[in-house]
């Protein structure tokens, strides 16, 4: 490679004019770069909702949800698929191996499910609702569609009125930003006027709720008082058979915010686009938006992806640039030479300048994982440059004239440097096959450190050598030469050449000793990303209505604004926009849940405070299960659930019994929190079944007996009758349907069917009351239940382990299975893939030293300074009270190829020193004394420029401190060993390979 510096040294002016345009396109292409809070990572995960009108949850499974099942099944890279049969709905949700391509899959299952043999209720609903485009629909889950922005509209008007504004003001100036994909809004539900009638009061007064639909239909009410008093039989006014009352209607959505009635905007950005520019652009037109709202309105910000986004990258640069600046001053304390130092810092801007245009070129974004690979680079893509510099200057020192010193001194280091570097390079190799999550993430980390590294061999062989023409004063000839550091190291290193098995049983003690740390340290996998905020879920029970749902958000807001560390609190309560929310909606449970989103204080402990938080939620809504659990609402679910047990069977009591005896158990289980069986509950409820021979004979008109299917959608779900003007505003009166809440068969049998004749329901349908499941769940095709629960101890690996011990001594009938899911499935999953890697690329760093050396035994030799890293990296783990996690595995990759460098340039030039009839011991002291100051320049840099990013100063540097702190501990032990443990594994090495010639 030394090549390079020849074509570097020969036209200089035309080497400087090179890199002054390379830096300018570099400089152009990371202004251009897109800004992500993650990198852009295709979900394998896609979902399909089936609508089966009225059926019950059992025939929902039978005849719909195992048919749609088969249509996914059978497809390439399924990972696991769970359904959920509710009573006239189904969900499935299915998760691919990541890289598959979901584009072709949802295409494929689109072909499935559009060929099944359903039911024609199920295959013709699209026609009675327009708003189904198919049924099953399919809803692909992708990271693109979370909300960039969240708005919030509050005032002193109605939700409705606020909706109009924000249909009319708001939402065509959103829609028109550059970028901005859908604009949605939840809440803004309008009131209605709500009857309830009471089924008793209907049977003592004879009267069927056709009837008092035709007789409420008549006319536009002025006030409820009217409505009251509206005759709906002879002398029977409404009252008397119901109650009116103004309120929300079944399937609408509440939208608060800190505590206001409002309407929620949430702003999805196009797939390609920029995440901060997009959301700079829709904060600047909310500007403008706001200062033309009417005075008695507020529009909210509840959450801005930017404003994290450059928050992280504004600290990550400040902590990056903290650390370049360190470097220099490490360099000029060993160097003692200010020019000398600057020349070596400007390989560091120019490396990631060049580094950053690569990215241009492959497509990758500026992320915190892109820009924290960048942050951890600064350190080590000044090694190359430093150790050049080092040999140039000493020789420099030594009288050498300039450019002999250059040309020699690049041909000295040239192959170590290369080598070093490429054995640092293909470590990242074996990322791609670790797949899962963390290799969708970490891939984009590699390729940015692997462009980093390339730009700055390339800029310690061509830009160094021609700034290197510079004054160095001549070495004086008096004292030993040696500096203080040298004087300490030398006589060490003889005594551990003299004492070579002391020394190796030294530094295997510390090695094997190091592992007993692990059970101490823990284990966890990938630390949250992005704002820090909790998610309340409130459950009240089944049936409850909107308004008493409302009423309870309410009770718990109170608790949560009153709390220290809460910011902000956004709540949907009822029917959300979501997929969730509409599958919610369709097991008619939307009502009776909310989901209230907590943003913290950046300085907040999340698990601290959601601890506090569930502690003052206890009870403060009777009846209500409160659930509380940490994480980010943008991770979209990427890094697992916390605890996630899957209980399956081919016979429901008998995996029903499993559950119940494990949730037992786990109750006792330390560092879990909001433990959830869901199990499916069995509940009264009535069965309504029409006999055609019955209805025939009934005497009912034949006018009538067509519109009978009306009267049975009628007493079930109720319709919309007529107008109500209250205030001077104008609502639609809503009668609601009886069925939903009766739970006798005896009073259902009684109700009356039909207008003006009618009959009772027993005379025409087969009613009974009997039990039936809430829902049913099915996992990979087996009957199924769950728990779940939220992990809160530190080290999560211990909890898993607590919890796998539980389920291993659970006795079980024949053909149940339990597994764990959710985050302990990924941990496992991903610790085993990157075992993998680690050891793929020990093999890889072998190679390249093995055919830079041409040898076999050398190399070994080098690759004794792995272990010792180990050392370092566990006890700066311990001390800094961080977990094993994946961002510290992926430390221990790097440090494969960072703790290489030092023993490739040491024992480089012991063999360069033997080949001159050197012997064995004093070529490893020369070396030694030579290759100290560089190898000692280049480990400080490295640990100091990523000190700032250890320390976790600022947003966004959770994920690069756990990684730094390895690199540093690892980098420090390795370092100090490989100085005396790699010269006594080359002594023995040498010494047996004598004693083997000479046998």
């Amino acid at each position: 490679m030394s090549w390079l510096t020849k074509i570097a040294l020969k036209k200089r002016w035309l080497t400087f004019l090179i890199v002054a345009i390379v830096t300018g396109v570099s400089i152009w292409s990371t202004l251009a770069l897109q800004m992500e809070l993650i990198p852009d990572i295709e979900l394998p995960v896609t979902s399909a909702v089936t609508v089966y009108p009225q059926a019950k949850p059992e025939t929902v499974m039978n005849d719909v949800t195992i048919k749609v099942e088969s249509a996914i099944s059978g497809l390439k890279g399924l990972d696991h698929m769970v359904s959920t049969a509710s009573e006239g709905a189904t969900f499935t949700f299915a998760m691919f191996d990541y890289g598959t391509d979901m584009a072709e899959t949802n295409r494929l299952i689109e072909e499935n499910l559009a060929a099944l043999d359903l039911p024609a209720e199920v295959r013709n609903l699209p026609l009675a609702m327009p708003q189904l485009r198919e049924n099953p629909q399919l809803y692909a889950i992708d990271m693109n569609l979370m909300p960039v922005v969240i708005l919030s509209l509050t005032g002193d008007m109605p939700p409705s009125e606020l909706e109009q504004i924000v249909l009319t003001q708001i939402m065509p100036a959103l829609e028109q930003v550059e970028g901005v994909y859908h604009v949605g809004i939840e809440g803004g539900s309008s009131q209605q006027v709500l009857v309830n009638l009471d089924p008793l009061l209907l049977n003592d007064a004879g009267i069927s709720m056709s009837g008092v639909v035709a007789m409420l239909s008549a006319k536009a009410y002025g006030s409820i008082d009217e409505l009251e008093n509206t005759a709906v039989s002879a002398d029977v006014p409404l009252k008397d058979v119901g109650a009116v009352k103004l309120g929300l209607t079944a399937g609408s959505a509440v939208s608060r915010t800190n505590g206001k009635t409002g309407v929620t905007i949430n702003i999805v950005k196009e797939a390609d686009s920029n995440t901060v520019f997009v959301a700079n652009a829709v904060m600047a037109e909310v500007e403008g938006i706001a200062a033309s709202l009417p005075a008695d309105v507020t529009l909210y910000t509840v959450m801005d992806q930017s404003e994290y986004i450059e928050t992280s990258i504004s600290d990550l640069s400040r902590n990056a640039l903290i650390g370049c600046g360190l470097a220099i001053v490490v360099v000029f304390f060993f160097l003692m030479a200010l020019r000398a130092s600057l020349v070596t810092a400007v390989s560091i801007p120019l490396s990631i300048l060049v580094g950053f245009l690569i990215m241009r070129f492959l497509g990758i974004t500026i992320n915190l994982l892109t820009l924290s690979a960048m942050a951890i680079a600064i350190g080590r893509v000044i090694d190359n440059s430093i150790v050049v510099l080092e040999v140039i200057y000493r020789r420099m020192q030594n009288g050498e004239p300039f450019r002999t010193a250059a040309l020699d001194g690049v041909k000295e280091v040239a192959a170590p440097i290369t080598s070093s570097t490429l054995a640092t390079v293909v470590i990242f190799i074996p990322i791609a096959f670790v797949g899962g999550i963390v290799g969708q993430m970490f891939i984009p980390f590699a390729l940015t450190m692997t462009a980093a590294l390339v730009a700055s061999l390339i800029v310690a062989l061509m830009v160094i050598p021609p700034l290197a023409n510079f004054p160095v004063v001549k070495k004086a000839a008096k004292g030993d030469g040696q500096t203080w550091y040298q004087r300490l190291y030398l006589p060490v290193l003889k005594w551990s050449l003299a004492h070579r098995a002391l020394t190796l049983v030294i530094a295997a003690v510390l090695f094997f000793g190091s592992f007993t740390l692990v059970p101490i340290i823990g284990t966890s996998f990938i630390p949250s990303m992005g704002e820090k905020m909790l998610t309340v879920e409130v459950s009240m029970p089944r049936g409850t209505d909107l308004t008493t749902t409302e009423d309870a958000v309410i009770k718990v807001e109170k608790v949560l604004v009153t709390h220290p560390d809460v910011e902000t609190i956004q709540t949907t309560a009822g029917t959300s926009g979501s997929i969730s929310g509409g599958f919610m909606a369709m097991g008619g449970v939307g009502d009776s849940t909310a989901s209230i989103m907590v943003i913290l204080d950046r300085e907040a402990d999340m698990e601290l405070t959601a601890a506090g938080v569930r502690d003052d939620l206890t009870g403060i809504v009777p009846g209500a299960d409160i659930t509380v659990i940490t994480g980010q609402a943008m991770s979209g679910g990427m890094t697992g659930t916390g605890l996630d047990i899957s209980i399956r069977g081919d016979n429901y009591e008998d995996l029903a019994a499993a559950a119940q005896q494990l949730y037992t158990e786990l109750a006792d289980v330390d560092g879990i929190a909001e433990l959830e069986l869901g199990l499916a509950t069995v509940e009264p409820k009535l069965d309504i079944t029409p006999d055609s021979a019955r209805l025939m004979a009934s005497g009912l008109p034949e006018e009538q007996l067509a519109q009978i299917q009306q009267e049975f959608f009628l007493i079930q779900v109720g319709s919309t009758v007529s107008q109500a003007t209250i205030d001077g505003h104008t609502y639609e009166v809503y009668l609601s349907g009886v069925v939903p809440n009766l739970d006798s068969a005896e009073v259902a049998r009684e109700l009356r069917v039909g207008f003006p004749q009618s009959v009772k329901l027993g005379d025409i349908a087969v009613v009974e009351l009997g039990e039936q499941q809430t829902n049913i769940q099915r996992i990979n095709g087996k009957l199924a239940a769950s728990i779940t629960a939220s992990i809160t101890a530190r080290d999560i690996g211990a909890v898993n382990r607590a919890v796998q011990e539980k389920i291993d001594s659970l006795p079980v009938a024949p053909g149940v299975d339990i597994s764990q899911g959710g985050m302990m499935e990924m941990m496992q999953e991903s610790f085993s893939g990157m075992f993998i890697a680690i050891i793929l690329a020990i093999v890889l760093a072998f190679a390249v030293i093995a055919v830079t050396f041409r040898s076999l035994l050398t190399p070994i030799v080098i690759m004794i300074s792995l272990p010792l890293a180990s050392i370092g990296a566990l006890l700066s783990l311990l001390f800094a009270g961080q977990t094993l996690g994946i961002s510290a595995m992926m430390g221990v990759l790097m440090l494969v190829g960072i703790v290489l460098t030092n023993a490739i340039v040491l024992i480089h030039l012991v063999e360069r020193l033997r080949k001159q009839g050197i012997s064995t011991h004093d070529a490893l002291v020369e070396s030694g004394r030579t290759r100290m100051r560089p190898i000692l320049m280049t480990a400080l840099t490295t640990m100091i420029a990523m000190l700032p990013l250890a320390l976790g100063l600022g947003e966004g540097t959770i994920l690069s401190a756990e990684l730094a702190i390895v690199v540093i501990g690892g980098l420090f032990s390795s370092t100090l060993l490989t100085l005396l443990v790699i010269p006594v594994m080359y002594s023995l090495s040498k010494g047996m390979r004598r004693q083997k010639a000479a046998g």
